[in-house]
């Protein structure tokens, strides 16, 4: 039901898969605490399904449930609705809300955490061998330029052995996260490494750019099935910020320095490389796939 969420299951419904949304609508949730909404209109989701099947013809089914809090009712959806492959967005994404006070922080924490910690249970325990596409963030590299191309998720290093041997290694590129939601998707990158060598799970994780944007072509099929536009402070991202202090005539608010970097991608090319990454699953028993993506 967010804003990558959304676009995503019309993507791939649109392309003929069979599509399923488990949600706890907690994003709404997050709109009435502070006080904000998306710009752009937005029925409840029950609505927005029942348009898409009018529009296109094809059917998402949608089941209330806390992936954080309610393992047992996830664990019993998993076995009834056996997917072939489970696209994991169930993660409040906002830095600046993680960061807001101590409740903020250990609401991002446990309802992050346990949702990806569940989830990857609950797969082992009913042996089923799905494939899991995880959207991460090129945040966990941190913003710091060493003058070197990031390589995808992984470093090479020598290590040196007591009989002074140079034995070769391929570790995780060294976590540097700026926020406490950052910090979760980098425990998120140990948790799966976890799962994948204890338990052959087959996991691909999106470190992608900022997404921005809001149509996808399949979300301009109908004027009721446009994706939200968040622009407060704490959902609202930098490039939607600036769009709407401009039209208001309102000076560009530049955060620190102003000279940080950032790495951009489209919505449009975001549910795009989901639907590869869907359509394209390791083989069980290979470390984590993990692929940088932006515009």
């Amino acid at each position: 039901d967010g804003f990558i969420g959304w676009p995503t299951c019309l993507h791939l419904s649109n392309l003929g898969h069979e599509v399923a949304i488990v949600d706890n609508l907690s994003r709404r949730r997050i709109d009435t605490e502070l006080g904000v909404q998306s710009l752009t209109p937005m029925d409840s989701i029950q609505e927005r399904l029942r348009i898409w099947k009018q529009v296109s013809g094809r059917e998402i089914s949608f089941e209330l449930i806390d992936l954080a809090s309610e393992y047992e009712r996830l664990k019993g959806w998993l076995r009834g609705w056996q997917p072939d492959a489970v696209v994991h967005l169930a993660q409040q994404r906002a830095a600046p809300y993680s960061m807001k006070s101590d409740r903020h922080k250990t609401y991002t924490v446990n309802n992050n955490v346990n949702a990806t910690h569940n989830l990857l249970t609950a797969l082992v325990e009913l042996s089923l061998d799905a494939h899991l596409v995880h959207m991460g963030t090129m945040g966990v590299y941190g913003y710091s330029s060493i003058g070197a191309t990031i390589p995808e998720g992984y470093l090479g290093v020598d290590v040196t052995s007591d009989e002074g041997e140079k034995v070769e290694q391929e570790i995780l590129y060294p976590a540097n996260p700026g926020s406490v939601y950052h910090m979760t998707k980098s425990l998120d990158q140990l948790v799966f490494q976890f799962y994948a060598k204890n338990d052959h799970l087959r996991i691909t994780d999106l470190h992608q750019g900022i997404v921005w944007g809001t149509q996808t072509s399949d979300t301009a099929l109908d004027e009721r099935l446009i994706n939200r536009f968040d622009y407060d402070g704490d959902f609202g991202t930098v490039l939607n910020r600036f769009l709407m202090q401009a039209v208001v005539g309102h000076p560009m608010t530049v955060h620190g320095t102003g000279g940080q970097t950032r790495a951009f991608i489209h919505i449009q090319d975001t549910v795009r490389c989901i639907r590869l990454a869907v359509e394209s699953s390791p083989q069980a028993g290979q470390r984590v796939r993990i692929m940088n993506q932006v515009t």
